[in-house]
């Protein structure tokens, strides 16, 4: 598995790309609501380095797999990896806050997803409020309602 120097662009992409691939399906939803957020801005990466990011993630979880015979989407152990780069309290508000606004794209609500959210959330020791008022924030800053 990649690793990135942590709180980098790539760090807290990988992060993103953990949520967008844990249900077993990428919704163009997905990824539209990054550019609706303003997203790769926000965490100073080009959208197509994002995308980059993603794919590689992507590949890891294959070459896993390969290696192992099978793999699980939705694996503690490199859940923790992933997010462990992602160290400050301001960058895991910005990309918790982008989580949400992953997993409520597609207006369903996967329990794969929801149980990544509420990890990831537990391990940065991040609330539920913390996040949406990142959201609301977010929302006045992109000009809707």
């Amino acid at each position: 598995m990649r690793v990135y120097p942590n709180n980098s662009p790539e760090a807290m992409s990988r992060v993103i790309a953990l949520m967008i691939v844990a249900d077993a399906h990428i919704d163009d939803r997905e990824i539209a609501v990054l550019d609706t957020f303003n997203a790769f801005a926000k965490l100073g990466i080009a959208r197509k380095d994002f995308m980059n990011v993603a794919r590689d993630y992507c590949a890891d979880l294959v070459h896993a797999a390969e290696a192992k015979g099978s793999t699980a989407l939705l694996d503690v152990a490199r859940t923790d990896h992933v997010i462990g780069s992602v160290v400050t309290r301001e960058q895991r508000l910005v990309v918790a806050g982008l989580l949400l606004a992953v997993v409520s794209a597609d207006r369903v609500h996967d329990a794969g997803e929801l149980v990544l959210f509420e990890h990831i959330l537990d391990r940065w020791d991040v609330t539920r409020d913390e996040v949406a008022d990142v959201a609301v924030s977010r929302l006045k800053q992109s000009g809707k309602p």
